[in-house]
């Protein structure tokens, strides 16, 4: 990879990172050019790797797709794999946090959304077959479902510090994994 190449990127790695960050703590409607001085990048930078708003937001959530997808093989050879990986949830809140409204730039029945939701499944269901097969999941969880997990771990992100919305998460998966029941 020539110099040129590793620099663009870079840029492209920074602008992710700057997004996860300014939609985190602004929404996902923050001005782009937020975004763009928090990465210390030129306005033309952002415009060769997104051509807006709703490019961003799907790279973002195929960035946090291959994370899922590297924790899911990193959690594959357990038994409650899939339990660990929603555990693994509490140290990427960041993610969370960033994309949880990305209805408001994306329509769910998009086929690109489609693709991702079909990927996503595609993780999961292994894991979640393993945690049927040794009993430490329920027998009807379905990969959709997952979107429900998900959804009870944003109440973390009442949060104000990472601090805070880690200790929050960590008290939604208690109360998910474990119950509410005496």
């Amino acid at each position: 990879m020539s110099t040129r190449q590793q620099l663009a990127a870079q840029n492209r790695e920074e602008l992710l990172a700057a997004a996860i960050d300014v939609f985190r703590m602004h929404g996902i409607n923050a001005p782009l050019q937020m975004i763009i001085d928090q990465a210390q990048v030129g306005r033309a930078t952002f415009y060769r790797n997104f051509a807006d708003r709703r490019e961003l937001v799907l790279a973002l959530m195929q960035q946090a797709l291959d994370g899922l997808e590297m924790r899911a093989q990193n959690h594959a050879q357990y038994p409650d794999g899939f339990i660990q990986l929603i555990e693994d949830h509490i140290y990427h809140i960041p993610y969370l946090t960033a994309l949880m409204e990305y209805w408001r730039v994306i329509e769910r029945d998009d086929p690109v959304m489609v693709s991702i939701y079909q990927r996503r499944d595609a993780i999961l269901q292994p894991l979640i077959d393993t945690a049927i097969a040794h009993g430490t999941c329920r027998a009807d969880f379905q990969p959709s479902d997952y979107a429900m997990v998900t959804s009870i771990l944003r109440s973390a992100l009442q949060g104000y510090t990472y601090a805070e919305q880690e200790k929050l998460a960590k008290r939604a998966i208690e109360l998910l994994l474990n119950g509410i029941r005496a």
